[in-house]
C-alpha cells in the first residue's frame, strides 16, 4: 500500500507540473504571436504608404477640388503644403486651370499672406519670400470661373511648387491630390471644340508650319450636325462637316496652313463652326499666323587682300564678319575655290549677332605673282544666297636680305561691334614687331576721336610688342564708322604702315536668347509622358525683354508662357500630353516673341518619339521592390513564431 501510494503520489505530482508549464508557455506564445501580428501590420503599413512619407520627408503640395462644377459657376481651389525644412524660402506656386477658364487671386486668400500674386487667364501664380521654419503650414485659395459653354467631361488642373532651402534650389514638385473636375452634359445641344485657338508660325519662303488638330463634339443632348468654314485663303481643313451624338463622339479635323507667296507679317482669321439647334452656334476658333522675314546674308569687308614675299611666311590672318540682317536664323556655310585659301570656321548660325571668321593663306611652294580667289557664303532659305567675297593675293619677289628694320604687324585689320548706348566693346590686340635687322623704333597714331591705343610707341629687335586698341562710342549714333591706325618708324624700310579699323553701332534693343536650341521627348504608346524639359529665356541686349511663348501642337504646353528679363534667366517648364496619340515621330515649334527685340521671333524645335506599347509595365519590380522585401520578411517572421508555437506543444 505504502509503496503503491508513494508511486501514485509521485505520478500525480509529475502530471501536475507539465500542465502548469504548458499553460505558461501558451500564454507566452500568445503574447509573442500578438507582438508578431502588430509588427507585421506596422511593417505592411509602412510598406504601402507613399515613399516620401515612409522616409520622413515633407509632403508635396496637395490640391482639393470639387467633384463636379456647373457652367458659369465660380468655385474655390485649395492648395496646401508644409515647409520640409528650416530656411524654406523663395517659394513659388503655379497652378493652371483648364484652358479657357478664368482664375482670380488675392494675397489675403493665402496663409501666410503671399508677397506676390498674379492671375493670367487660367494661370494662378503665388510667391512667398521667407524664410520660414520647418513644418510651417501653407494654404492657398484661388477662385475659378467655368465658361458658359464649357465642354462636358473631366477637365484637368496641373501645377507645380518650386522653392529654395537656404541657397539651394530644389527641383520643381508637381501638385498632387485632386487633378480633375467634371462638367455635366448640357440639357441642350452644345458645340465643344478643343483647342480653343490656334497659333502657327513660319518663315517667309520656308516650309509650311506643322498641321494642328481640332476636336469637335457635342457636349449636350441629342445629335448635332455641324459644318465649319474659314475666311482665309491660306487656311484649310480636311473635313468641313460632321455630326456628334455626345462627348465621346468626337471628330478630329486637321487644320493646315499654306504660306506659298505670302509676305512676312502677322495674319489672323477664324474657323467658324455652326450647328442648327446648338445653344452656342455659331462658335469661332481664332487662328493666328506669324510669318517672319527670311534670313538675309550680310558680311564685311566686301573683299580681302593679302601681300607676302616669295618664300616668306604667310600674311597675317584677315577677319570676315557674317551676320543675319533678316528674320529667323541664318545657317551659313563658307567655301572657296583656291587651294592656298582656308577659313575657320566654315559654318555657323546667326539671328543678328556677328560671327567672326579667320581667313588664312598658305603660300608654301607658290611663286611670285598675283592670285585671286572667291569665298562663297551660302545659307538655305536666305533671300540673297549665295554671296561672294573676292580675295586677292600678291606674292612679291624674295629680293635681297633686309638691310634695315622692317615693320610687321597683325592682325591686318580690326573690327568692333557695339549696341547704341550699350557697354563699350572689349579691347582688341595689335601686335607690332621688327622683321628686319637692328632695332625698330615705332610710333602709333590714328585719325578718329573714338579710337585710342594703350601704347603709342615702342621698340623691337624681333620680339612682338602688344598694343591694346580701344573704342569709346559715347554720344555716337547708329551707323558704320572707319578709321586707320598708322605705324611709323624712321629707320624702317617700309614705313609707314596702316591698319584699317571698322566700327559698327547697331540700334539699341532687347535681344532674345534661349537654351537649349531644341528639345527632345521620348515616351511609350499608351504610357505616361516623359518628364518635363526646361527652357531658359533671357535678354542678351539692353532694356527689358517682355517675352511670350506659343506653340503649334496640341500635345505641347509651356509654363509659364510669358515673362520679362533684363538679363536674368527665366525658366520655362515644357510638358507634353500623349493621351490618344499613336506610336510615331512628331515635331513642333515653340515660338518666342518679344515686341521691340532685335531678333524677334525665335523658334525652338521640339521632337517627340512615341515607341510601341510593348509588354505591360511591371511597376512593382521597380517602384515597389521594397514592399516585396518587407512582405517577405513579415511572412518569414510569422512562420517562425507559428513553428515555435507548434514545437512548444
Amino acid at each position: 500500500m505504502t509503496k503503491g501510494g508513494v508511486i501514485a503520489s509521485r505520478r500525480r505530482g509529475n502530471l501536475t507540473t507539465p500542465c502548469v508549464e504548458r499553460g505558461l508557455v501558451g500564454i507566452i506564445e500568445k503574447v509573442r504571436l500578438f507582438v508578431a501580428f502588430v509588427t507585421i501590420v506596422a511593417l505592411m503599413a509602412v510598406a504601402f504608404m507613399p515613399l516620401d512619407m515612409a522616409l520622413g520627408q515633407g509632403g508635396n503640395a496637395t490640391r482639393v477640388l470639387p467633384d463636379t462644377v456647373q457652367r458659369a459657376e465660380t468655385f474655390d481651389v485649395t492648395v496646401t503644403f508644409i515647409a520640409p525644412a528650416d530656411n524654406f524660402n523663395s517659394i513659388g506656386l503655379t497652378d493652371n486651370a483648364p484652358d479657357g477658364w478664368e482664375v482670380t487671386v488675392d494675397k489675403t486668400w493665402c496663409t501666410p499672406n503671399a508677397q506676390f500674386v498674379k492671375a493670367t487667364g487660367n494661370k494662378a501664380e503665388f510667391l512667398w519670400y521667407g524664410p520660414y521654419a520647418k513644418d510651417a503650414d501653407f494654404s492657398v485659395i484661388y477662385k475659378v470661373t467655368v465658361p458658359d459653354y464649357a465642354c462636358a467631361g473631366n477637365h484637368t488642373f496641373d501645377g507645380f511648387l518650386g522653392y529654395y532651402l537656404g541657397s539651394e534650389e530644389k527641383p520643381l514638385e508637381n501638385i498632387t491630390g485632386d487633378s480633375e473636375v467634371g462638367v455635366p452634359v448640357y440639357d441642350k445641344p452644345l458645340i465643344c471644340c478643343n483647342p480653343k485657338s490656334f497659333s502657327f508660325s513660319a518663315t517667309q519662303g520656308g516650309s509650311n508650319p506643322a498641321d494642328q488638330i481640332l476636336e469637335i463634339s457635342n457636349s449636350g443632348i441629342d445629335t448635332i450636325d455641324w459644318s465649319l468654314s474659314d475666311d482665309a485663303a491660306w487656311l484649310s481643313e480636311d473635313s468641313t462637316s460632321g455630326s456628334s451624338t455626345g462627348a465621346d463622339d468626337t471628330t478630329l479635323v486637321t487644320a493646315s496652313v499654306d504660306i506659298a507667296g505670302m509676305s512676312a507679317g502677322d495674319y489672323s482669321t477664324d474657323i467658324t463652326i455652326t450647328a442648327e439647334g446648338a445653344i452656342n452656334s455659331p462658335w469661332t476658333v481664332p487662328v493666328s499666323l506669324h510669318i517672319s522675314p527670311p534670313p538675309e546674308i550680310s558680311f564685311r569687308p566686301e573683299s580681302l587682300t593679302f601681300s607676302v614675299v616669295e618664300g616668306g611666311s604667310a600674311s597675317a590672318d584677315k577677319t570676315l564678319e557674317i551676320w543675319n540682317s533678316g528674320g529667323g536664323t541664318l545657317n551659313w556655310a563658307l567655301s572657296d575655290d583656291a587651294a592656298w585659301l582656308s577659313e575657320n570656321p566654315t559654318g555657323g548660325s546667326s539671328t543678328s549677332e556677328h560671327d567672326t571668321v579667320a581667313v588664312l593663306v598658305d603660300i608654301a611652294g607658290m611663286s611670285a605673282g598675283n592670285y585671286s580667289a572667291t569665298l562663297t557664303i551660302t545659307a538655305t532659305g536666305a533671300s540673297n544666297s549665295p554671296r561672294t567675297v573676292s580675295v586677292s593675293l600678291h606674292i612679291g619677289g624674295a629680293g635681297p636680305p633686309p638691310t634695315a628694320p622692317q615693320i610687321s604687324f597683325k592682325p591686318g585689320s580690326l573690327s568692333f561691334t557695339v549696341v547704341e548706348g550699350g557697354s563699350t566693346p572689349a579691347d582688341k590686340t595689335l601686335e607690332i614687331w621688327n622683321s628686319g635687322i637692328d632695332t625698330l623704333h615705332w610710333t602709333l597714331s590714328d585719325d578718329a576721336a573714338w579710337l585710342s591705343e594703350g601704347s603709342t610707341s615702342g621698340s623691337s629687335t624681333g620680339e612682338h610688342d602688344t598694343v591694346a586698341v580701344s573704342v569709346d562710342t559715347a554720344g555716337m549714333s547708329v551707323g558704320d564708322y572707319s578709321a586707320s591706325i598708322t605705324i611709323t618708324a624712321d629707320e624702317a624700310s617700309n614705313s609707314p604702315r596702316t591698319v584699317p579699323v571698322s566700327l559698327h553701332i547697331s540700334e539699341a534693343a532687347s535681344q532674345i536668347s534661349f537654351s537649349p536650341e531644341s528639345l527632345t521627348f521620348t515616351a511609350g504608346e499608351g504610357g505616361s509622358a516623359s518628364a518635363d524639359e526646361t527652357l531658359e529665356i533671357w535678354n542678351s541686349g539692353v532694356d527689358r525683354l517682355d517675352w511670350s511663348l506659343s506653340d503649334d501642337a496640341a500635345w505641347l504646353s509651356e509654363n509659364p508662357t510669358t515673362g520679362s528679363s533684363t538679363s536674368e534667366h527665366d525658366t520655362v517648364a515644357v510638358s507634353l500630353d500623349i493621351t490618344g496619340m499613336s506610336a510615331g515621330d512628331y515635331s513642333a515649334n515653340i515660338t518666342i516673341t518679344a515686341p521691340g527685340a532685335s531678333n524677334s521671333p525665335r523658334t525652338v524645335s521640339v521632337s517627340l518619339h512615341i515607341g510601341g506599347a510593348g509588354p505591360p509595365p511591371q511597376p512593382w519590380l521597380s517602384r515597389y521592390w521594397w514592399v516585396v522585401v518587407v512582405g517577405v520578411a513579415a511572412v518569414v517572421l510569422l512562420a517562425y513564431f507559428l513553428r515555435r508555437r507548434r514545437a512548444a506543444f
